[in-house]
């Protein structure tokens, strides 16, 4: 049976040296990629892919929250971050968006299509670099919601527009890439300044980068 992955990196070396690598296992097919989450989600309707690889830092729409849309376009694809991060963070926002899979790109190609077969048969592939302690932590995370994150009280949208406020894309723009008006925009940013505490862009930047919306 063909397998049609679609990779989701802000880098296209790293797209086309991963495509590569892929295409080494015979029953891979490659059905497409995109340099973010934002350019994913135009193309992934028409190329129905069954696994997605998708990086965590990109620009625009980062890969935890884009797996909400993605979910959404092409809900029967299994979604595998594929990212640098090994931090405990990292692992469970993403876990709890309910990705198949959470690897490191320092991999080599035997867990790679390791991770393939076992997504592809139902089951859930971590790297086997993300120990124990790794595994707790999430389980710790999903457990105890005493002290949550503020940025987790943010609907999906508002994730959207406090992603690109920190980028500084200015209301116009962002209007423009959620195809919404500016008003609408605007309403959206005096939510997210509000339920964040935040009182200028400065404070929204630090909290994103600590919070691993985006990278400094």
């Amino acid at each position: 049976m063909q397998i049609k992955v679609f990779i989701v990196d802000d880098h296209q070396v790293f797209r086309q040296g991963l495509s590569e690598l892929l295409l080494k296992k015979n029953n891979v097919l490659i059905a497409g990629g995109a340099s973010n989450g934002r350019e994913a989600l135009d193309q992934l309707k028409s190329a129905n892919p069954d696994i997605i690889f998708l990086d965590i830092s990109m620009p625009e729409l980062n890969g935890i929250d884009a797996c909400v849309h993605i979910k959404r376009v092409v809900p029967k694809a299994k979604i595998i971050i594929l990212s640098m991060h090994d931090k405990g963070k990292y692992i469970s926002d993403a876990l709890s968006q309910g990705v198949c899979g959470y690897l490191l790109k320092d991999i080599d190609a035997e867990e790679l299509f390791q991770a393939i077969d076992t997504v592809m048969n139902g089951g859930v592939f971590l790297s086997g670099k993300i120990n124990q302690q790794v595994i707790k932590d999430y389980i710790g995370r999903a457990q105890d919601k005493q002290f949550p994150s503020p940025v987790d009280t943010l609907s999906v949208r508002e994730r959207e527009v406090f992603q690109l406020m920190a980028e500084g894309y200015t209301g116009k723009e962002m209007a423009k890439k959620l195809n919404i008006s500016p008003k609408t925009v605007e309403h959206h940013r005096y939510k997210v300044m509000s339920k964040l505490s935040c009182h200028n862009t400065a404070q929204v930047i630090r909290l994103a980068i600590k919070e691993g919306v985006v990278t400094p």
